[in-house]
């Protein structure tokens, strides 16, 4: 069965054939409608570019890439041709097959091929030195390596922001080569101003350090002395004494374990429910308090004791099994133990001293010889912690700066490799 002549296309094919000859193929894009043929918006935009890029090279004087050059040069002739396409049609025939299958002379709106031929070729190149793109990448080349070998990388990278848009096509040799470079060259500096930043924080650390070694070193001698202020008013107010019934306390196994029962239940408990209700447990901040600071949690009351007995009685044996320390097998037993009247009278003791404790201290702080003696020793303290900070940042700087070192020399022999 005979197909209907499409006479667009296969006008639009005879003009294409010929356009390929002087415009790159894959950049002339040509639509058809209503009104006719007309440009594709990416082909205009390329044009225009390069008329752009002709106009600034006129003044400059610069070296146009031979592939950019083609672009002007023709697509100012096609811009003319579409702007008033009737004077560069004719119509043409051809024989078809009709529907019935006879042969018959058809004609059609073609391209006036002779014509717009002769206006490709009556057109001139711009007034710009052009080069052959080839021969503009190995001149870069000799630059850039020469320019890599002297570390200039910021004369580099101006240097491919200004030559790469020459290359208007970004298929173009050109184009690809630098945009490969100017990624490869960006990794580069970005590695060689990391490591700057390093050597330079290396450095300070440094400095630092010794300024902090020479204060301790000063204020080592007058350390002595505060302690024993702080240790003499100390113990004219008992808290030494206090201090160690607090400890003698904290040792006995009855008490640490009634600590870790009660400080691991909560904690798991807590999570458990969390786990399971998917929303935040009502109290929680109560019972972390608790959990953080037995001894010095302040909202301790008879409410919250039994709602802790509780947890512990009814989930204890399930949280806490499989824990070395933990030993109980029924809940009763549990509960006991955690209600004891000599382990709950040592926590409460325990409460007791912390409060005491804290009340002392707070006596003493407004002592002006105890505030100086125990600001003295918490800065001495700080200056300690500063130079082993110190101390333990150093290696990792240094093997940052080492692995650094060996990917910079590594990528300027990638990048050099590439060049040649």
């Amino acid at each position: 069965m005979a197909t209907r002549f499409d006479s667009k296309s296969y006008a639009l094919n005879q003009f294409k054939v010929l356009a390929s000859k002087y415009f790159p193929q894959d950049s002339l894009h040509v639509s058809s409608g209503k009104k006719g043929f007309r440009l594709s918006d990416s082909t205009q935009l390329l044009i225009e570019k390069s008329k752009t890029i002709v106009s600034q090279l006129e003044k400059t004087n610069g070296v146009l890439p031979q592939s950019t050059v083609i672009i002007y040069r023709y697509g100012v002739v096609f811009q003319t041709i579409f702007s008033d396409l009737a004077k560069y049609q004719i119509i043409s025939s051809i024989k078809a097959r009709t529907r019935r299958g006879y042969r018959k002379e058809m004609e059609f709106l073609a391209f006036d091929l002779k014509k717009i031929e002769l206006e490709l070729k009556k057109s001139s190149n711009p007034r710009v030195k052009i080069q052959k793109d080839e021969k503009i990448i190995r001149d870069i080349k000799k630059r850039y390596i020469k320019l890599i070998n002297e570390n200039e990388f910021e004369i580099l990278k101006t240097d491919i922001e200004k030559t790469q848009p020459l290359f208007i096509m970004d298929d173009s040799e050109g184009y690809k080569f630098l945009e490969v470079l100017s990624r490869s060259i960006s990794s580069f500096t970005q590695k060689i101003s990391r490591k700057t930043n390093l050597m330079k924080q290396e450095s300070e650390i440094v400095l630092s350090k010794i300024k902090i070694l020479e204060n301790i070193k000063q204020a080592s001698l007058e350390v002595p002395k505060y302690q024993e202020e702080i240790q003499l008013q100390r113990k004219t107010r008992g808290f030494n004494d206090l201090t160690k019934r607090k400890e003698a306390l904290l040792n006995q196994s009855d008490i640490s374990l009634f600590f870790k029962i009660l400080t691991t239940a909560l904690e798991r408990y807590i999570k458990m429910i969390e786990r399971r209700e998917k929303q935040r447990l009502e109290g929680r901040d109560l019972l972390l308090g608790l959990i953080i600071e037995p001894t010095k949690f302040d909202g301790l009351n008879e409410a919250l004791w039994k709602q802790i007995v509780f947890i512990i009685e009814t989930h204890g044996i399930e949280l806490l099994n499989g824990k070395s320390w933990f030993n109980f097998s029924f809940s009763d037993d549990l509960r006991e133990f955690i209600t004891r009247e000599d382990v709950l009278k040592d926590f409460s003791e325990l409460r007791n001293l912390e409060k005491d404790l804290e009340r002392i201290e707070s006596e003493l702080y407004q002592n002006a010889s105890f505030s100086e003696a125990y600001n003295f020793i918490n800065e001495f303290d700080s200056l300690k912690s500063q130079a082993e900070e110190s101390e333990k940042s150093l290696p990792a700087i240094k093997e940052e700066i080492e692995e650094l070192s060996q990917k910079i020399e590594d990528e300027r022999a990638k990048i050099l490799h590439n060049l040649n």
